[in-house]
């Protein structure tokens, strides 16, 4: 009982000194804050709304304008009529006056310090040391990335054969250049053919794999007229480097890829190996079996000469006539020609990617009586007669066989001595005009650059018809024969 009346005495005790306590704690005064005084007595009357005019009508539409007429499109080869082709070269700029040579400048003098100052003695095995060092026959010494990096990667990795260097390259203002494989023909070297300036030299490796000068004309490696560098990509040569006289800068052609395969079919005699050349990209394109004449032509000209065609949308196939394929080449004969072609027409024919009503005969040079006899038999869609200097016009049949012709057909006659063909040409123009049948003449005289007029030869024939002026034409005329008369 005294416990609890002790804690609660000391309870009120405590209780009264805090009030005493807090009431003698004197707090400054709040300071007086001034307010917004708002008068609500005078109203801003509203500013009056002003209406929007009327909308005006909306104008008619104007009359429809008539569509812009179209370009016409490049007229085809007439076939009524002859054209003549001026395919004459640029002319060459002067050469310059040659520079007088500098005088040669005086050798040093030579001083002799002594004559009994002599090189250490080499050497020998008696030292314990081999006199000369042993390097294996199959293997290769290595510098600079292939030897920091490893041979396989550098060095063997990406390796490129010769055969890429060779084939069609072109610039971005569509000048073709061509790098022919001749090294197996007289020529001995890979050449170089240029569309723009019509010239063909011959290439020469200066030093490492890639790097090629360029000589004054097809027989010469000197003077040297410019230079060649292949550039790689991957694992397929694409493009190079061209630096020569007659341009002031440099070039870099890059290269066409077209699709090359080799195929086999059967022929009178057994399987006729050939080879079918394809434009780089998509199917469908037109076809021509390729016929080159009995002889014996070098592998090499011959692709030069499909490789342009196949980079103009035409795929090629060639085959080696009958006897060049053995150790001492025999060619056959015509007649066998004319039956391997009409087999090889078949062939073209039935391909997946061409079709019958797309596949044709082109016959070049000497080639030519064989393709005409081959398409009395085959009747292709289209024939190509490309008549050049290494024919002459008793090597063609008469009137009466030509008379029998019914495919249409492509005269092209080209080389230096186009005169020689005047009566032929009358000839095709009064079957063309009285006997209605379907031939274009094209006179094309190929004035050539001197250095292709150097370059004749049994075979230098294949080499001037790598300029792709005649392969566009020819494109051309077989993309017109399936256009309607109405447009042609």
């Amino acid at each position: 009982m005294q416990r609890t009346l002790s804690w609660t005495l000391s309870i009120l005790f405590h209780a009264v000194v805090a009030m005493g306590l807090l009431h003698s704690v004197n707090l400054p005064p709040l300071p007086e804050m001034e307010l917004m005084e708002v008068e609500l007595t005078d109203i801003q009357e509203p500013e009056p709304i002003i209406p929007m005019p009327a909308p005006a009508p909306a104008p008619e539409p104007p009359a429809a304008q008539p569509p812009p007429e179209e370009l016409p499109a490049a007229a085809p080869l007439p076939m009524d009529k002859t054209v003549v082709l001026d395919d004459a070269p640029p002319e060459p700029a002067p050469a310059p006056e040659p520079e007088p040579a500098p005088e040669p400048e005086p050798e040093p003098e030579v001083v002799e310090i002594s004559p009994t100052k002599t090189l250490p003695p080499e050497k020998t095995a008696e030292d314990g040391l081999p006199e000369k060092i042993y390097v294996r026959k199959d293997s290769t010494v290595h510098r600079g990335a292939e030897a920091r990096f490893g041979r396989a990667l550098m060095g063997d990795y990406f390796s490129y054969s010769a055969q890429e260097f060779s084939g069609q390259f072109r610039t971005k203002d569509d000048r073709v250049i061509s790098i022919i494989d001749a090294r197996n023909t007289k020529y001995g070297r890979f050449l170089i053919y240029d569309s723009k300036n019509k010239t063909l030299r011959r290439l020469k490796q200066a030093f490492g794999k890639y790097v090629y000068t360029i000589g004054p004309s097809a027989y010469a490696d000197e003077p040297v007229t410019g230079s060649v560098t292949f550039l790689a990509k991957n694992d397929r040569i694409e493009r190079f480097i061209l630096v020569t006289d007659e341009d002031r800068i440099a070039h870099y052609p890059v290269k066409v890829h077209v699709r090359e395969e080799e195929v086999s079919f059967d022929g009178p005699a057994g399987p006729i190996e050939a080879r079918l050349s394809r434009p780089p990209y998509d199917e469908g394109h037109a076809g021509v079996v390729v016929v080159h004449g009995p002889e014996c032509a070098d592998p090499g000209l011959v692709q030069a000469f499909t490789r342009t065609l196949s980079m103009h949308d035409l795929s090629a196939l060639t085959f080696t006539p009958r006897g060049c394929a053995a150790e001492q080449p025999a060619p056959a004969g015509p007649g066998e020609l004319i039956e391997d072609t009409s087999a090889a027409y078949g062939f073209l024919k039935a391909h997946p990617s061409i079709g019958a009503d797309k596949a044709g005969i082109w016959g070049a040079g000497p080639g030519v009586p064989a393709a005409l006899q081959a398409a009395e038999q085959a009747s292709p869609r289209f024939l190509i007669c490309m008549l050049t200097d290494g024919l002459t016009p008793a090597d063609l049949p008469n009137r009466k066989t030509l008379a029998r012709l019914e495919p249409p057909v492509l005269w092209l006659v080209t080389g230096r001595e186009t005169a020689k063909w005047r009566s032929l040409v009358r000839t095709l123009e009064s079957l063309r005009d009285q006997e209605k049948r379907p031939f274009t003449i094209v006179v094309a005289p190929a004035k050539t650059s001197r250095e292709v007029l150097e370059a004749e030869g049994g075979q230098s024939s294949w080499v001037e018809q790598v300029a792709d002026d005649h392969a566009s034409l020819a494109v051309s005329w077989i993309n017109s024969l399936d256009r309607p008369k109405a447009e042609q």
